[in-house]
């Protein structure tokens, strides 16, 4: 089984350990599940107060079980379960829109504001990834629309679609699923371009066209994943990221580019507020924890312990308690770090063009360096009054440059605890 600690345990050094191994990261992928929207009003759907129970308790005599309201093989087979599955995605859906987000989501963002965030996989359909301030991949959003992240540059991706889109079960089209069950479009309405197109035929003296109806973009139980080939993509590129020979510590590489000895991880995987108890969710940890098992550890956080043998060589460490919590013990080593490390992280978070700028830099051709060379004879021949005056110039200017660089780098360290609204930083 794999190593379990209590989180209550402030006083195990073992904990401790790996609190700081975490805080270190070079590279961290996180999976989370509902346990971290708990505590933004949001229940989970297995716990004894989660939603399964709650419809169960409404709908008993028309449904065998409150999961069946989300298969698909039993929730459209009668027009009275999708007159029920209507209205609760509208409920859910105004839940979601009140909540806002938790410190994992936040802790979440700043993993991404570091700049050591990989991606971040959730199974939640609540959205609050993106009030959080993270990059979140939207399929169907339109690609000339603000809300198009393309899944390269996507720091969040939802494994079970979301709530922020509606779609029609017939022609395929989305639109915003607005926040409020009293708008013009809710869950279960006729398809706007269906109608249009009926009524278009109708005008011209034709027979009407069937018209669907909009339904949440989730994946539900027993119906096939309409993105799955794009996730797949995703998975699969950043595993490659976990296991590549830039993913490992260059001490533990030999001169070909293997593994020379047992080295300390860098990598992390969190999997947070989640029973693993979807299939697709247990696969996706298993082939990250099994990218670069040398240079990587996998760290499983929930309230209640789950991962047992089965586990043995997926998952390293079991944390039992809180997932706020824990996202807090990682904040407060960050803030331990030396000013340096922070500075650093911050620096490439925030200048990424400014590197790329430079490492694209053309090389010098042997003309240039010959013009290069012919200048430099000739300042040589100058009077060294004017060659002193000219030094005396490069080192005010170089004077200037270096007092610039210090007030950028203070300003953006500020700008970076102002972007952090739970972090419990203070600012040097």
């Amino acid at each position: 089984m794999p190593e379990t600690y209590s989180l209550c345990d402030k006083k195990n050094a073992a904990l401790v350990g790996l609190i700081k191994r975490v805080a270190s990261a070079k590279r961290v992928a996180v999976v989370t599940g509902a346990g971290i929207s708990v505590n933004c009003g949001i229940p989970d759907f297995r716990s004894a107060e989660g939603i399964f129970q709650q419809i169960q308790a409404a709908h008993g005599d028309t449904l065998a079980s409150g999961r069946d309201l989300f298969d698909a093989s039993v929730v459209f087979r009668s027009a009275a379960t999708a007159d029920i599955f209507y209205r609760w995605m509208t409920l859910l859906r105004r839940k979601c829109a009140e909540a806002q987000p938790g410190i994992v989501h936040r802790f979440i963002r700043q993993l991404a504001d570091r700049g050591v965030l990989l991606r971040s996989y959730t199974q939640n359909i609540d959205g609050l990834e993106r009030k959080a301030g993270l990059a979140v991949w939207d399929p169907y959003a339109p690609k000339t629309s603000a809300a198009h992240v393309p899944w390269q540059t996507a720091q969040s991706v939802p494994l079970h679609g979301s709530m922020d889109r509606l779609t029609c079960q017939l022609c395929s089209s989305s639109l915003h699923f607005p926040e409020h069950s009293r708008s013009a479009v809710v869950a279960g309405d006729e398809c706007p371009d269906c109608r249009l197109r009926s009524d278009a035929r109708l005008a011209d003296g034709r027979r009407s066209l069937p018209t669907g109806k909009l339904r949440p973009t989730v994946v539900l139980y027993e119906e096939p994943h309409p993105h799955c080939e794009d996730i797949a993509k995703i998975i699969a590129h950043d595993t490659r990221a976990l296991g590549s020979r830039r993913a490992s510590p260059p001490s533990a590489l030999s001169g070909n580019g293997r593994a020379a000895k047992p080295c300390e991880p860098h990598n992390v995987i969190m999997v947070f507020g989640t029973t693993l108890k979807v299939p697709g969710c247990r696969q996706l940890v298993r082939q990250l924890a099994n990218a670069s098992p040398a240079s990587t550890i996998t760290v499983f956080i929930n309230n209640e312990p789950v991962c047992g043998k089965s586990w043995d060589g997926i998952v390293d460490y079991q944390v039992i308690g809180d997932v706020d919590a824990w996202c807090l013990r990682i904040q407060h080593q960050w803030n331990l770090q030396p000013k340096i490390t922070r500075w650093t992280k911050t620096r490439k978070a925030a200048a990424p063009e400014a590197r790329l700028a430079a490492q694209k830099k053309p090389p010098r051709t042997n003309a240039a360096n010959k013009e290069n060379s012919n200048a430099s004879s000739a300042k040589d021949c100058q009077p060294a009054s004017r060659k002193r005056k000219r030094l005396d110039a490069c080192d005010d200017g170089l004077l200037s440059v270096r007092r610039s660089v210090r007030i950028a780098e203070r300003e953006s360290l500020d700008l970076y605890h102002q972007s952090s609204p739970h972090a419990i930083y203070v600012c040097i």
